[in-house]
């Protein structure tokens, strides 16, 4: 199907056969309940079956575990994109494969891991694998879901990181960390910017076009980066929202103060007692403070060896390592190599 820009907003607010299907089951249960009963019985059944529907009169109570073969049916379908079928019973789930979606226009009930709330335009929410959730649309809102392969997700999401950077490491414990029913909420308001992407990536995806799966893998790691560029500051977490503690808000500033930060000096500015501080690091993590810092300072050193000539002596003294014997060997049990032959390999 060729789609034009121009067009995509009429196209998506236009109701598809399936969305007419559960209109009329929902106004049917919600304003006529005495003959609702004659209403199911007069359902096509093959219809249903056909178009995979779940008409909760019918079925009963839903799987609650959908795999990731499931939905990916060709080895080379890594992303798919669509609309939320508006007015689908909603019902609570988990499933193999990462979901994102996006509310681009209007609102959305959701839930997640037993506590509701209403997402507005604008936001946007990544949700792992085995994470009970689901979404619920009963009016002419429009809701965008990405379905996401785990081994996708993880290639193009985490390849944007350097390897020390203590957001990639904030990120894996909660997106494939032992953590289970977690998300990522961004709050990008009218970002225009991320809803051309996301329309890009949806207008890619119906027009299967010759080259259109590398063309979406690419697409997709483009717009992660994009995300957390413009949006980095404007996250929510399980992990955030339910410690007194603005994880994203300590993590910055190691970031900014790690050549001379203390766990001490650090649980000082946020106000909290250096036990209760450590633990919510380690809790919102995965890592306690020490690993935390020796990452930072990795990572900035492997920056400052690759782009520069400073001397190691010199890169030692700026990420706070007062002895380069000791630096070096942190350095060789963190890489499996001295930071000169790291230098030379990377020259």
């Amino acid at each position: 199907m060729k789609l034009f820009k121009k067009d995509f907003p009429e196209y998506l607010q236009k109701y598809e056969e399936d969305e007419l299907f559960y209109r009329n089951l929902y106004l049917a249960e919600q304003f006529h309940p005495d003959t609702f009963p004659e209403y199911i019985t007069s359902l096509d059944r093959d219809y249903i079956e056909q178009h995979q529907l779940y008409v909760p009169a019918i079925h009963g109570s839903w799987v609650s575990y959908i795999p990731e073969k499931e939905i990916f049916h060709l080895s080379s379908q890594n992303i798919i994109v669509q609309k939320h079928n508006r007015y689908s019973p909603e019902f609570i789930h988990e499933h193999g494969f990462y979901e994102v979606f996006y509310v681009y226009s209007g609102s959305c009930s959701n839930t997640i891991q037993g506590v509701e709330r209403v997402c507005h335009e604008g936001e946007l929410c990544i949700l792992p694998p085995k994470t009970s959730h689901s979404i619920g649309v009963f009016d002419d809102s429009i809701i965008l879901n990405l379905l996401i392969k785990s081994s996708v997700f993880h290639s193009t999401f985490f390849e944007i990181f350097p390897a020390q950077n203590v957001l990639s490491i904030f990120f894996s414990h909660i997106l494939y960390g032992k953590t289970e029913n977690n998300y990522l909420l961004f709050h990008t308001g009218k970002d225009e910017v991320i809803r051309s992407l996301l329309e890009d990536l949806f207008i890619e995806y119906i027009g299967h076009d010759k080259y259109y799966i590398p063309l979406l893998n690419s697409s997709l790691m483009t717009f992660w980066s994009l995300l957390l560029r413009r949006h980095e500051e404007h996250i929510e977490s399980f992990m955030t929202t339910n410690k007194t503690l603005s994880t994203l808000d300590a993590l910055n500033y190691f970031q900014k103060n790690y050549a001379d930060i203390t766990l001490e000096s650090a649980a000082k500015h946020f106000g909290f007692s250096v036990p209760h501080f450590s633990k919510l690091i380690k809790d919102s993590t995965g890592q306690n403070f020490v690993q935390l810092i020796r990452n930072i300072k990795l990572d900035k050193a492997c920056r400052a060896l690759q782009t520069t000539n400073l001397s190691i002596a010199n890169i030692c003294e700026i990420i706070g390592y007062a002895n380069p014997e000791h630096f070096t060997r942190v350095f060789k049990k963190e890489f499996g190599v001295t930071p000169g032959e790291y230098r030379k390999k990377r020259s």
